[in-house]
């Protein structure tokens, strides 16, 4: 009988050093997002210029926002006075401000179209409630007040968390659920500091209450994602800053990245350093793993640049290049060479042939009759 394979076990370690963002919580003061009479001067600029948002922002309700409904139900949905509203702490709301441009598109939506998602707060001591998700909402109703005068910016639709509702843990999880599910496209950075957050929570939470959980898989739940992809995010934690700005820019897949974070990270730099991330391939980043120093990945990519100049077509042509033109070498799939001549014929005597010149359409002619 064959023995039963054990069940891995998420043993991911949050660092205490985790990648930040500079001027992090909306409110915050260091960020140099604009002092208030700046920022109201530029808004109702960028307003008068755009003569508010053509679409509104925040129409559509994502997914994440129904799951985070389904996991941490509200207790009621109120209109409360902007007054009694305070914000999360800087540390529990680690995401970026949006730009000034970014946000005068908010504001002219929310001008334009209204509220299209009420706040979501937390009752605290005193009626007073803080902000778990919504505070540039909140502070876009604010200048809207400074810039109309009209009363009813100054309270605002809010989901409502009672006191005994949910405590500090689950409060935490929410203003990271609620940013994320606002913020699809977040930075890396910003995505890897969620996932550790969550993470850590949750084995606080396992721990204080003497609890067995498989933190990954509770962590998975509450992104809505595999638990895989949790572990992932949690070991890019050690890739390097520009690596992470790499990924941040699209230049390296979030597999690729997650290869580059389980290496030394001073094989890390030399990647970078080289320009060897431009050319990562599923094939590379798996040998990759193997490398134990730069020998190792020089030599990699070596053997890639050897590999691909052994696959590189030498097409020869079965008219004479006239002086004055350019190659331009197109490949087609096997079988439908007849279909692409007649694609190219029906073009040329359209009107997307007339954007050339006579010559041009002679040329590719006289390519399409052999």
């Amino acid at each position: 009988m064959s023995a039963k394979r054990k069940k891995s076990v998420f043993r991911a370690t949050v660092l205490s050093s985790v990648p930040d963002d500079a001027g992090v919580g909306v409110l915050g003061n260091d960020d140099g997002f604009a002092p208030s009479e700046e920022r109201l001067a530029k808004l109702a600029e960028l307003m008068k210029d755009k003569g508010g948002a053509a679409e509104p922002v925040g129409r559509n309700v994502t997914e994440e926002e129904m799951r985070i409904d389904r996991l941490f139900p509200a207790t009621q949905e109120r209109i409360l006075s902007r007054d009694l509203l305070d914000p999360a702490p800087d540390e529990w709301n680690f995401f970026g401000r949006p730009s000034m441009e970014a946000y005068a598109l908010i504001v002219q939506s929310i001008y334009k179209y209204g509220l299209w998602h009420p706040l979501t707060v937390w009752e605290r001591e005193g009626g007073r409630y803080m902000i778990l998700g919504g505070h540039t909402r909140n502070l876009a109703y604010g200048d809207l007040y400074e810039l109309t005068k009209d009363e009813k910016y100054q309270s605002i639709s809010c989901k409502v968390y009672k006191k005994g509702d949910i405590g500090e843990a689950e409060a935490r999880r929410i203003v990271i659920l609620t940013n994320i599910a606002q913020r699809a496209q977040e930075k890396a950075r910003i995505r890897i500091r969620c996932y550790a957050e969550m993470v850590r929570l949750e084995k606080e939470d396992a721990f204080y209450n003497a609890k067995r959980i498989d933190v990954g898989a509770a962590v998975a739940r509450l992104f809505g994602v595999s638990r895989r992809q949790v572990f992932m995010y949690i070991s890019l934690m050690r890739l390097i800053d520009p690596l992470l700005n790499e990924m941040d820019a699209g230049s390296i897949t979030l597999s690729s990245a997650y290869a580059l974070s389980r290496m030394p990270q001073e094989l890390q730099q030399y990647i970078y350093e080289k320009g060897y991330f431009r050319e990562l391939k599923p094939p590379i980043v798996k040998i990759l793993k193997d490398a134990e120093n730069r020998a190792d990945i020089d030599r990699i990519f070596e053997n890639l640049k050897v590999k691909n100049q052994d696959f590189q077509y030498k097409v020869a042509l079965p008219v004479e290049k006239p002086d004055g033109f350019d190659v331009f070498p197109l490949f087609v799939k096997d079988g439908e060479s007849v279909a692409l001549k007649e694609f190219l014929r029906r073009s040329l005597s359209g009107d997307a042939g007339q954007a050339l010149s006579e010559e041009t359409r002679a040329a590719i002619q006289k390519i399409l009759d052999f």
